[in-house]
């Protein structure tokens, strides 16, 4: 009866490891084509937040609602969710 219990329990990781969520990496990238940089503070990549932030707010402040940076920041959204879902499947980013 005791052996049956035993095949029957679940595996569990040993203390200290936790098994990687399948949403993170979603999550980050859908908060990084909310605004740039988001899903990189998310995953507590502080300073390539940071600097997606700054980048962002940088391009949005000398557009002056051209089409031209809005083109551009639409692309550094892009780039940034790419860049944050790799980070969180992987461990490491784009670039």
């Amino acid at each position: 009866m005791d052996e049956e219990r035993n095949e029957k329990r679940e595996v569990t990781p040993e203390a200290g490891v936790k098994p990687k969520s399948v949403w993170r990496p979603i999550i980050a990238a859908v908060l990084s084509l909310v605004f740039a940089g988001l899903g990189h503070l998310y995953l507590r990549e502080y300073v390539r937040g940071a600097l997606f932030l700054f980048i962002a707010l940088f391009l949005y402040s000398i557009s002056d609602y051209s089409a031209r940076a809005f083109i551009l920041n639409i692309a550094l959204f892009i780039f940034s969710a790419f860049d944050a879902y790799s980070f969180g499947k992987r461990g490491e980013g784009i670039i």
